[in-house]
């Protein structure tokens, strides 16, 4: 879903998205108008990090119940660190392609309305350094 055509997205507003989505993936998309596109950013993201992060406490558990003698149960888990790495890379992989085609958007927008560009150093007329 991109940004409604009402609001044209400027080349300010696409790098704060973009430093949004760098900063936490699916902030920028939702703050671009990208609704789905940051749910799914912000849901790989945050089952990611969960899965990881019950993986970590269970294996440090475990490790813990073996440090004091305990019978520690083998269970199998790799999974969970592996699905979450899997949620966490594409939800940075899609950030990414969510990001360069905000800056492609914005660059279009651009050339469409060039009003909103301000002039070039270059293109602005000489003064006279004359002073009257």
């Amino acid at each position: 879903m991109s940004a409604s055509s009402e609001h044209p997205l400027s080349r300010d507003h696409a790098w704060a998205c973009i430093r949004l989505n760098i900063a936490t993936p699916g902030v920028g998309s939702f703050r671009a108008g990208r609704i789905l596109a940051g749910l799914g950013q912000l849901l790989l993201l945050i089952g990611g990090v969960i899965l990881i992060c019950a993986w970590l406490v269970r294996t440090v558990y475990a490790i813990l119940l073996q440090e004091f003698g305990q019978p520690a149960r083998h269970q199998a888990i790799g999974w969970m660190w592996k699905l979450g790495m899997i949620g966490f890379a594409a939800s940075g992989v899609w950030t990414f392609f969510t990001c360069v085609d905000l800056h492609r958007q914005a660059e279009a927008e651009e050339r469409k309305n060039p009003q909103n560009v301000p002039p070039r150093l270059a293109d602005l007329p000489e003064k006279n350094s004359k002073h009257q």
